[in-house]
């Protein structure tokens, strides 16, 4: 780790010094670490023992994995959310199938034509559907497996359940409905570790072997991250060192992350986002990461930012010499992707004590999935639109834009809000963010209503030219979209935000 820290030196020492006094209590699962109620943290600790529990789920998954490929699959969807799917999607993106195993497609949207896209794809008689969720009970994998399930049964009447596997908790409905209906496997996952924090869990393990990827060499640099930095070596890249780097910066109001990230790990910056936002963002504290931001000093007006470059990037020395605190990752690539996620993974953790909070829980999510739920209940549907002018005229320094779409990923609309966000990035000097909803429900979602006030939020939601059916439910995928979408608008506007529903097309003049 090379750091360039400038206005934050003293404090980062300081925040690094309280660290490494509870390291002690960190190794011992002690959860007086983060608060004194238990509640949420004594049984979530889990992750840290994740890379030595995975020595158990090695052969299993190797053998699992190799029926698989002899039974002729080329291809498997992973329906999931949040923590189920995001670290699926970094494996998919950044190694593929290794010669002979299955491609892997990950579906984490309510989005009818995401939906009819994937399905359209898919080869029905060589494929198989993997549902992954730590409750058993998300909507939008309930969803997404009642219409997968359906196909299957179209090629396979009487014996989809054998085109079926699932991760989720022991004793939640998914287990049970795998059993019921004779899934090839149903995975245990830890119930002491909390979905953000699963990567080296079942839900990043079994797809990985999937994939073909080699396991012990995914879990075996992670292990030796924990190991050094519990027992308090200072090695590059230092965990801890991070952790408090990122807290100093915070409580110095530079809480917008700038995050760098390599190329050739695709995916990456999603899944930090969401394990930094969710973990941090309460309270009225939060650290908001941005993805797509150059390392421009010139745009940094505001002095709120902390830039973290992982590998070489250019600008990086341009923003230090300006006096904005940088730190620089080495980046050894891909092969070195568990290591990272486990610095990640204890920084956030350290943040999260030093920022006096607790990382593991989520007190804001809920609220949009309850209103939510009243939309589908009512009947009711999104209000009017407004003028985006009018929420941005309240961008004051120090805030920040998040554009969240309802919108096809990767899909024209999605296209016009990340060309939207540069335009504005230009214009405003602000960060500015983009969330595909409803991922981004189970992500910054948290941040966007528990963090600092300061955001403008504009929702966009995407027309459906053709909709798509929900097996055993009286809505639709159009419905159910539109209802996320306008559940987080009713969540959004209670938490006191300054926030506005815009048709796509406004996003052009943005």
């Amino acid at each position: 780790m090379e750091e360039s820290l400038g206005p934050i030196s003293r404090a980062v020492e300081a925040a690094d010094a309280d660290a490494r006094s509870f390291l002690d209590r960190l190794r011992a699962r002690d959860h007086t670490v983060w608060q004194s109620d238990p509640t949420e943290v004594a049984d979530r600790l889990g992750w840290l023992d994740a890379p030595a529990d995975a020595e158990r789920l090695v052969s299993r998954l190797t053998s699992f994995s190799s029926e698989v490929v002899a039974d002729g699959v080329t291809d498997v969807a992973l329906v999931g959310m949040g923590g189920s799917s995001l670290f699926p999607e970094v494996l998919a993106r950044t190694f593929g199938p290794a010669a002979g195993h299955p491609r892997l497609h990950v579906l984490d949207s309510t989005d009818p034509g995401a939906v009819l896209g994937l399905e359209a794809r898919l080869p029905w008689t060589a494929t198989l559907v993997l549902a992954a969720s730590k409750s058993g009970t998300t909507v939008e994998m309930k969803s997404l497996l009642s219409r997968f399930r359906a196909r299957l049964e179209d090629g396979d009447p009487g014996h989809a359940g054998r085109s079926i596997a699932a991760i989720t908790d022991p004793g939640t409905p998914l287990q049970s409905r795998g059993e019921a209906e004779r899934f090839r496997a149903v995975f245990p996952s830890p119930e002491d570790v909390g979905g953000r924090f699963s990567a080296l869990t079942a839900f990043g393990l079994v797809p990985a072997a999937l994939l073909g990827v080699d396991l012990e060499q995914l879990v075996e640099p992670a292990r030796t991250v924990f190991d050094r930095a519990l027992a308090g070596e200072r090695d590059p890249g230092d965990p801890v060192r991070l952790g408090a780097v990122l807290a100093a910066a915070a409580r110095a109001g530079r809480d917008k992350l700038t995050l760098l990230l390599p190329e050739d790990a695709p995916g990456l910056g999603a899944w930090i986002e969401q394990l930094v936002a969710e973990s941090t963002g309460k309270h009225g504290l939060g650290i908001l990461p941005v993805l797509g931001e150059p390392a421009d000093a010139d745009r940094f007006e505001v002095d709120d930012r902390l830039v973290v470059a992982l590998g070489e990037h250019p600008g990086v020395d341009a923003v230090a010499d300006a006096g904005h605190p940088v730190v620089r990752l080495d980046w050894d690539g891909p092969q070195g992707l568990g290591a990272e996620i486990a610095r990640w993974e204890l920084a956030t953790a350290v943040a999260g004590a030093l920022l006096e909070l607790n990382p593991f829980d989520q007190p804001n999510v809920a609220s949009a999935k309850q209103a939510t739920e009243r939309v589908l209940a009512s009947g009711g549907d999104l209000p009017g639109h407004d003028d985006p002018r009018a929420a941005l005229d309240r961008l004051r320094p120090g805030g920040y834009v998040a554009l969240l779409g309802f919108v096809t990923p990767s899909g024209p609309d999605h296209a016009a809000m990340l060309e939207a966000a540069e335009r504005l990035r230009q214009r405003t000097s602000a960060p500015v963010t983009v969330g595909v909803g409803p991922r981004y429900l189970h992500s910054t979602g948290q941040l966007h209503k528990g963090g600092p006030d300061g955001g403008v939020f504009l929702v966009t939601v995407g027309e459906d030219p053709e909709d798509a059916e929900v097996p055993g439910e009286e809505f639709t995928f159009s419905r159910l979209k539109r209802a996320q979408a306008a559940g987080d608008l009713e969540a959004l506007r209670g938490a006191r935000r300054h926030t506005a529903h815009v048709p796509p097309a406004a996003l052009d003049d943005l």
